[in-house]
């Protein structure tokens, strides 16, 4: 085998200086960045113990613990993502006719100029055919990026449901994440047929991840790393036959969304907003990966060339040249450098690229692939993560959690108790008089002849509960007042009126909207970008497989694409809807909608599904054009009584429902005449 060619790289990297200096400088930058941010991960990781116990570390186990933060938590998340977003593609508005202004009135004119012309058999007026041309040409125009924008909806739908983990769940996360951390990332990828992706929540379901273990098992054997009786020959051999086993491999590409955690960005120093990262030149993923793990992505071993990762004390970032640990653990790095527009993989202390500098395979128009989801923003010079609703409510919670505490040793302070005379009872009347049974005779020792219980022992009188020592009513005022949640939505209220409630409600109720409007516009910025990338990378077969063959998908340049065309999610479309307040708005406003000219009929029954909820029915389905409605269709079923011009017998002048009045259609029985009641 020495001879033979590997079929891994294997061997120690020989760097020359100008690549090893490059290198060498970069580990150093990301090392001391992470130094830079050392106080608020130490901050964030601290935040997520908190919000998990409900106490402080110095807060023993068995004190009262009263975990209000969490509710806090979940029901932020219940009310910011209930549902996956509604994404909607839109091309720009933009004067897509040279010369037509727009008027119904010249159309018409230079149509009827034509038509006259051809039946007199002259020639047309050549401004008239030219204005026709333009017309047809925008409006084909349009028809095309309108058909195209269907077409990218259906796309993005269809990847936020093959995303694995499932997105919903995921997102909810990031909102969790958000409140818990202060901050919460989502990154935007690309899955290629065949290929293993180093993250480990950012994948469509397939075979990808499998093939890639036995291509990397396979490769140590080959080369001889591992011998005939290793653990991982025997793995080998049960993968290569449970792949076997399958009828159909199923190999995708595709969008994809990765989550990371917030420790796991690494932000330039010089960034000055984490929103869009102002004024950094670079980002950086940070991913914890075994030397095996490693091989499967990036086929290549790194040996025990690199420092050695113990996650036991992220805190210390501890690093340790012992490897004798089975999970091998290494730092991946995957920088984006905006400076140079590459990114490039490196681990920490091995001496060469795991992924050489090159263009981004998620190539955007805002370069970054992560996106960022942020509530409590903040200006200042020095501090650029955010505060946590977990910061915020700490003091609340630990003094809540000292106020319960203290009212519970107070009351088993006020257990009932006695006081005697040193030495007037033995250890057995002790034990008797504590651990006596119910309606119990008891014989003590310590009583001499005519001598009374009450002369022997004495009650001792405990300290009355004072409720305003404990009261709590406050600490609830002050949650209100930091993160906007009251005490209605922890619980029961204790002495608040309604109107009280109500107006807390509402001032939550805004906060919230706020909150809602901040993920929104997360969520668009990614459904825009996640547009261009599909319209970059994905091939046309894969977008007739997925969308149908009636998809448009023509090839534009990058300029075309950020130019043309951008998808948007729906606001509010994530949060929970407010259904009777939006429905009785429609309501108010139905009447005055419909008397309308050129309302279109299509258009309203999209407001009235989605008020109710119903965004995932296809309007297509139930709208046939140029059809009457089901009261115009029963109206005209039956045969109306000849106009009189008598208001109390002729329908024609009992209003817009004066046919269903009709003498005949109140008393005629039998069958009636049938209309078509589904679209092919």
């Amino acid at each position: 085998m020495e001879d033979q060619e590997k079929v891994i790289e294997r061997e120690d990297p020989k760097t020359d200086g100008a690549k090893l200096a490059l290198i060498s400088k970069w580990h150093k930058q990301l090392r001391d960045a992470k130094n830079h941010h050392r106080e608020a991960f130490q901050r964030i990781r601290e935040d997520m113990d908190y919000a998990l116990k409900g106490k402080s570390k110095e807060w023993n186990n068995d004190k009262y613990v009263a975990n209000i933060i969490q509710r806090h938590i979940n029901q932020a998340v219940a009310n910011l993502y209930a549902k996956n977003p509604r994404a909607v593609a839109k091309r720009r508005t933009r004067l897509e006719y040279r010369l037509w202004d727009g008027d119904q009135m010249s159309l018409m004119q230079a149509s009827q100029s034509a038509m006259m012309t051809a039946q007199a058999g002259v020639a047309p007026d050549p401004n008239a055919m030219m204005l026709i041309e333009d017309v047809q040409a925008g409006q084909q125009q349009k028809d095309m990026m309108d058909k195209l924008a269907k077409t990218l909806e259906i796309l993005f739908h269809y990847y936020l449901d093959e995303q694995q983990p499932n997105f919903k769940r995921q997102m909810k996360q990031v909102v969790r994440r958000a409140k818990v951390c202060g901050v919460a990332y989502l990154k935007l990828g690309l899955q290629r047929i065949m290929e293993k992706r180093p993250e480990y929540a950012s994948q469509i379901a397939d075979v990808a991840n499998q093939i890639a273990r036995i291509e990397a098992i396979s490769a140590d054997v080959a080369d001889g790393e591992i011998q005939e009786d290793d653990a991982k020959v025997e793995e080998l051999k049960i993968m290569m036959e449970e792949l076997q086993a399958k009828e159909l491999i199923v190999a995708r590409e595709g969008v994809v969304f990765d989550f990371p955690r917030s420790t796991e960005i690494i932000v330039d120093p010089k960034c000055r907003h984490l929103n869009g990262f102002i004024g950094a030149t670079w980002v950086c993923h940070e991913m914890a990966m075994t030397a095996d793990e490693i091989k499967e992505v990036y086929e290549k071993d790194i040996g025990k060339n690199y420092t050695h990762y113990n996650p036991d004390n992220p805190d210390q970032r501890v690093y340790t040249e012992e490897k004798e640990d089975d999970r091998n653990l290494a730092l991946v790095w995957e920088v984006w450098d905006k400076d140079t527009g590459t990114c490039f993989t490196v681990v920490d202390g091995y001496k060469d690229w795991l992924k050489e500098p090159a263009t981004p395979d998620v190539m955007l128009e805002r370069f970054w692939p992560f996106f960022t989801l942020t509530f409590n923003d903040i200006e200042d010079e020095e501090e650029i993560y955010p505060i946590s609703d977990v910061s915020i409510l700490r003091p609340m919670q630990d003094e809540y959690n000292r106020s319960r505490q203290g009212l519970r040793e107070h009351r088993l302070a006020n257990r009932p108790k006695y006081a005697v005379a040193r030495g007037r009872l033995e250890e057995e009347d002790k034990d008797i008089l504590a651990n006596h049974p119910a309606n119990a005779i008891l014989e003590l020792n310590s009583m001499v002849a005519g001598e009374t219980v009450d002369q022997l022992l004495q009650p001792m009188r405990g300290v009355p509960i004072d409720p305003a020592l404990y009261e709590t009513n406050s600490l609830f005022e002050d949650i209100l007042r930091t993160v906007g949640t009251q005490e209605a939505n922890l619980g029961g209220v204790s002495g608040a009126t309604a109107t009280e409630t109500s107006i807390a409600e509402n001032s939550r109720s805004a906060s919230l909207a706020s909150n809602v409007d901040d993920l929104d516009d997360m969520l668009s910025e990614l459904a825009r970008a996640t547009g261009q990338l599909m319209l970059l990378e994905l091939s046309q077969e894969t977008v007739m497989k997925i969308v149908g063959p009636g998809a448009v998908w023509p090839e534009f340049s990058r300029a075309e694409i950020s130019e043309e065309l951008f998808l948007e999610v729906r606001v509010g479309s994530s949060g929970r809807p407010n259904k009777a307040a939006e429905l009785a708005n429609l309501e108010r406003a139905a009447p005055t909608i419909l008397q309308i000219p050129g309302i279109s009929p299509v258009w309203f029954a999209k407001q009235v599904l989605e008020r109710l909820d119903e965004t995932g029915l296809d309007i297509e389905e139930a709208i046939i054009e140029g059809m009457p409605s089901m009261i115009a269709q029963n109206q005209l079923a039956g045969n109306p009584e000849p106009a009189t011009g008598d208001a109390e017998s002729d329908p024609a002048q009992q209003g817009g429902e004066g046919s269903a009045n009709a003498a005949e259609n109140r008393t005629q029985a039998g069958p009636q005449p049938s209309f078509p009641t589904t679209v092919n």
